[in-house]
């Protein structure tokens, strides 16, 4: 599990932008082999005893449960307390703690009452809502993006469009960057949700794919060298990581410029080594790895699953939120920034 408290920031983040150019002694690695992770991954049901094994942690966390305003199925059901335990390697101690600080933060941060109006909308209902509260300079970020055979669930990410100066500093007083952290809870609920229910109606363990176009990523200011964003990264990404474990079976970089280290060095450090197992970077330019970048590709949708920058033939316009970019709506722009009230608020104690 990690600590946020504990975490350090590797040395290689210093603070200081990358330059735009490798330096000229600089060797790529190539990526890790998949390994035991991944595809490979356990996707059964949870078995006879990990459902004894959940039973028993929902005993021994019945107060926190107890001081939840809902107890839905994927936050308190058999399948997302086993992802705990198989997170945990299956030491029920661990998941125990593990699960029962994630009811108490639950409480504490009121995301029962921050979901309760969106959760349960359609995929195209979510999306319309996330634009509706959202800058639009923010990341690109595209729940639903596509489903697996399997019954995967994929996010899009394309975060080398993403402003981010713009997207700390041009924003209406009524919806400070706090508001966007609201926005992400909701978001990863949602996917959380999604995967939960895929579970049941696929009888399969199922999980989110985190597909991450890094195409232009370093054109603008990595997000990691906003200190805003950064504090607020050193501040969430540890929850995030240990509360939605096991929420993931692959997260593909694809189109990685050499800056892509940077970002991971700082994120890494909120990472425990069975996550970053699962993380699968890809150059464009090294041919071996664009090769593979495409095998991985297939293996989750066709060619017209994906736009061009990734080999496929999807028109960009059926891409929420891609190209055309939202900052590039002038009119969208001036909305967000004569807002006079907050698309999402915290709900009250």
């Amino acid at each position: 599990m990690v600590d946020s408290a504990q975490i350090a920031v590797s040395p290689m983040f210093d603070g200081v932008e990358p330059p735009a150019e490798p330096p000229a002694d600089f060797v790529a690695e190539p990526p890790a082999d998949f390994g035991a992770e991944g595809w490979s991954q356990d996707c059964s049901l949870p078995s006879e005893e990990e459902l004894k094994q959940a039973e028993q942690i929902r005993k021994e966390c019945a107060v926190q449960i107890g001081g939840l305003k809902d107890s839905p199925r994927d936050v308190v059901g058999d399948i997302r307390i086993s992802r705990f335990l198989r997170f945990h390697g299956g030491d029920v101690d661990k998941a125990t703690k593990s699960f029962g600080d994630f009811l108490a933060w639950r409480e504490r941060e009121k995301i029962d009452e921050l979901r309760k109006d969106v959760i349960d909308l359609p995929p195209k209902q979510f999306i319309k809502w996330l634009e509706s509260v959202m800058s639009p300079f923010s990341p690109i970020l595209v729940p639903g993006f596509h489903e697996t055979e399997e019954g995967h669930y994929v996010v899009f990410f394309a975060p080398g469009y993403f402003k981010a100066h713009e997207f700390v500093h041009k924003r209406p007083e009524c919806q400070p960057l706090e508001t966007d952290l609201l926005i992400m809870r909701v978001a990863m609920e949602y996917v959380m949700k999604q995967v939960d229910d895929n579970s049941y109606k696929k009888q399969k363990m199922c999980y989110s794919i985190k597909l991450i176009d890094a195409e232009h990523l370093g054109r603008d200011s990595l997000p990691i060298f906003v200190p805003q964003l950064r504090k607020l990264a050193q501040e969430n990404l540890g929850n995030a990581m240990n509360f939605y474990c096991e929420q993931d079976i692959l997260t593909l970089v694809v189109n990685a410029p050499w800056t892509v280290r940077f970002i991971m060095s700082f994120v890494s450090a909120f990472m425990t080594p069975r996550q970053l197992n699962r993380i699968k970077v890809f150059s464009n330019t090294v041919a071996t790895e664009a090769q593979a970048a495409q095998e991985f590709l297939r293996a989750i949708g066709p060619e017209s699953t994906f736009p061009s920058s990734l080999g496929g033939d999807r028109a960009p316009e059926d891409i929420p939120f891609y190209q055309p970019m939202l900052f590039e709506n002038v009119r969208r722009v001036q909305q967000w920034m004569l807002r006079r009230t907050p698309g999402i608020t915290c709900p009250s104690p």
